[in-house]
């Protein structure tokens, strides 16, 4: 998918998809960034099969700005044979913002999957990422019943400098309950923002903001840093569910989008 900024408004150009991902249209609904499209995913499969391999690109041209979600959290199915795999190339041009912002990850029980996010970020683009991984159905008593998750992110610029590369992997194999892995904890969360000169302090005030007191607040731990180079920054959150930790990364994401854009959230965060 190709976004462009066409007669003061964010536009497809060009676009292809198929099976089992489709883009639905284009809205423009938050009259305080008129400009700003607004694009979901879907995919009518109800979630990642075994076997899948998914590829996404994303281009956003100069000026163009994009929020991009889907229609609900991705559920992993098991995968007895293949695995799955995600695979997504980001481009954000000069002058460009994304919001990449997809609903949480459920892995279910058996299930084995693979995600690369290569981010090229051109100097003066906007890039807001973010990722919720669960400990799977809970409901069902699938808490950390999955075989395999691993999600990489690269942030890079055009020309191929490496800014930042960020890792989660988890293998219910390896113990993930003992001290060093997860631990107490059931669910990461990570926001990234590449943008320069942005600090994580903007980050920090918007956790801070969405952290409740109480059982559940002492039971989750965030914290944010600066990207290398004065890139942007990043904030990681570990949380005994994923309401928690998606409430914590909304907080933050809600105080950089206004520091960046200008405007804050809407009541409905899928716009």
């Amino acid at each position: 998918m190709v976004v462009e900024l066409r007669a003061g408004r964010t536009r497809i150009t060009d676009l292809r998809s198929e099976p089992p991902l489709q883009v639905l249209r284009l809205h423009h609904v938050d009259p305080a960034v008129p400009d700003l499209a607004t694009a979901i995913l879907a995919s009518p499969s109800g979630g990642i099969l075994d076997g899948d391999r998914i590829h996404l690109e994303v281009v956003v041209g100069p000026g163009a700005r994009l929020h991009l979600g889907n229609q609900s959290a991705t559920r992993i199915y098991r995968t007895p044979g293949m695995g799955a795999r995600f695979d997504s190339l980001i481009r954000v041009a000069e002058g460009a913002c994304l919001e990449l912002m997809p609903d949480p990850y459920i892995p279910y029980r058996a299930s084995r999957f693979t995600a690369t996010t290569r981010c090229e970020v051109a100097r003066g683009g906007t890039l807001l990422l973010r990722e919720v991984v669960g400990p799977g159905r809970s409901a069902r008593g699938e808490v950390l019943a999955f075989d395999h998750f691993e999600s990489t992110v690269e942030v890079v610029r055009p020309d191929g400098n490496v800014l930042a590369t960020d890792t989660v992997r988890l293998d219910p194999a390896d113990g993930l309950e003992q001290a060093g892995l997860l631990g107490d904890y059931r669910c990461v969360g990570s926001l990234i923002v590449v943008h320069e000169g942005f600090s994580p302090d903007i980050l920090i005030g918007g956790a801070e903001s969405a952290t409740s007191p109480g059982p559940t607040a002492a039971s989750t731990s965030w914290g944010a840093s600066s990207l290398p180079g004065g890139a942007g920054a990043w904030l990681r959150v570990l949380a005994p569910d994923t309401g928690t930790a998606a409430a914590i990364l909304h907080g933050a994401w809600a105080a950089a989008r206004e520091s960046l854009i200008g405007a804050p959230l809407p009541a409905d965060h899928r716009f």
